[in-house]
């Protein structure tokens, strides 16, 4: 489901809840107005008065069902709605809206348990060649097993994300770089033995990362930036490894 399909589905059930209401009150109006014309004695009429002032007990609760009915659809749109805004449409990953709110949040927690913040860069190695020589589907491909290897390389409580194109983000509270470097080889390690296939042919796939603790001056985009950085180091030096930053 698409955010544009989510967008249509979420205002088509507001209106529908508006009409609802609208239509109860225009049923009381009506019924009301339609007793008072009727060619009655006094005490039939007096009877049909009553029921018309009785018709809003019955058509409230059925109104106010049928809203709660309504706002629970509406609640599960809205959350899938959250849900596709936060999330990379290839991968499923956090995409870099989410990387960029939940990222900030956690670098603001971070340092309160004897722990720093430790962010990771990653980009796949020779990424254009692999779409150049297999197609872009193919390049998909290999983005969707790579995210979910990182996802199973890493800590179970890190937060992962696709920020764009072949870059991921790894986010995890460390005792120290060394633990950080750790994180950063298992994750190198992991993508290399994997064998990705596409269409029956074999690509060989490797990522190169960059790896840096947070200061207490650090923002997320300084912190990032110098992840990047040391992720160019990586580059340079030969591909398929880690660099950590100066």
């Amino acid at each position: 489901m698409d955010q544009r399909k989510l967008e249509r589905d979420f205002w088509d059930e507001q209106i529908r809840l508006a009409l609802s209401v609208v239509a109860a009150a225009i049923a009381v109006a009506m019924s009301v107005t339609w007793f008072t014309t009727l060619d009655l004695d006094a005490h039939a009429r007096n009877h049909a008065m009553a029921l018309s002032f009785c018709l809003p007990i019955a058509i409230v609760p059925i109104s106010q069902a049928m809203a709660i009915r309504l706002r629970l659809r509406l609640l599960r749109l809205h959350l899938k709605f959250r849900k596709l805004a936060n999330s990379d449409d290839l991968t499923g990953l956090a995409n870099h809206r989410s990387f960029t709110q939940q990222g900030a949040a956690r670098l603001a927690a971070s340092g309160r348990d004897d722990t720093q913040c430790g962010l990771i860069a990653v980009d796949i190695d020779w990424f254009k060649r692999i779409n150049d020589r297999h197609g872009h589907e193919a390049g998909d491909e290999v983005l969707c097993h790579i995210a979910q290897t990182l996802i199973h390389a890493a800590p179970h409580d890190a937060f992962v994300a696709r920020i764009g194109g072949e870059e991921f983000t790894i986010m995890h509270d460390v005792a120290s770089e060394l633990d950080l470097s750790r994180i950063a080889e298992a994750l190198r390690k992991a993508t290399e033995s994997t064998r990705y296939s596409y269409r029956g042919e074999q690509i060989h796939v490797t990522i190169s990362l960059g790896l840096t603790l947070a200061r207490p001056t650090d923002t997320l985009s300084s912190l990032l930036s110098r992840a990047d950085r040391a992720l160019y180091d990586a580059k340079n030096h030969g591909r398929n490894q880690a660099a950590r930053a100066a």
